[in-house]
């Protein structure tokens, strides 16, 4: 068997629960979902707004969860809707409270990211981001060949 495969998939899954747990707990303490946390640090990267199509493209969520988060930070007073009617032409942008809401998300993230980077120098955190997407690339590109990966397993007599 391969160990590095089962290194990185287990280290990549608790890994995955770790940031969850992050973003659960930890933004709920200040009244936030993960999703929340997410299309505001997007929001808040882009002073101009975004629409709908760009936020779901960025923050790489499905487009019902972007929607219901919207409406949540809409009706929590932290995004404002404008211009075109409906959701998908409208402009998203952070009202004062939201960017104030986005500028302490960041802060929390900075935190975090200062304790998970920790004992490792910018350049081992360079290549690790590098070989990573790399990775990802690579990964995305094998999924194109999986029917002839995941041809089926039988004995030839």
């Amino acid at each position: 068997m391969d160990s590095r495969f089962f290194r990185l998939t287990t280290s990549l899954g608790r890994l995955q629960k770790l940031i969850r747990k992050i973003k659960t707990e930890g933004m709920g303490r200040v009244a936030l979902k993960g999703s929340d946390t997410v299309v505001l640090c997007q929001l808040a990267a882009y002073p101009q707004g975004q629409r709908f199509a760009e936020l779901t493209e960025r923050c790489e969520l499905d487009p019902a969860l972007i929607s219901r988060t919207l409406a949540g930070l809409t009706r929590a007073g932290y995004v404002n809707k404008e211009g075109a009617p409906g959701k998908y032409n409208a402009l998203y942008t952070l009202t004062p409270d939201g960017q104030q809401c986005a500028d302490r998300v960041d802060a929390v993230i900075a935190a975090f990211r200062r304790q998970a980077d920790n004992g490792i120098t910018p350049e081992e955190l360079e290549t690790f981001y590098s070989v990573l997407q790399r990775m990802t690339a690579n990964l995305e590109g094998a999924l194109q060949d999986a029917p002839a990966l995941f041809a089926p397993l039988h004995k030839e007599n």
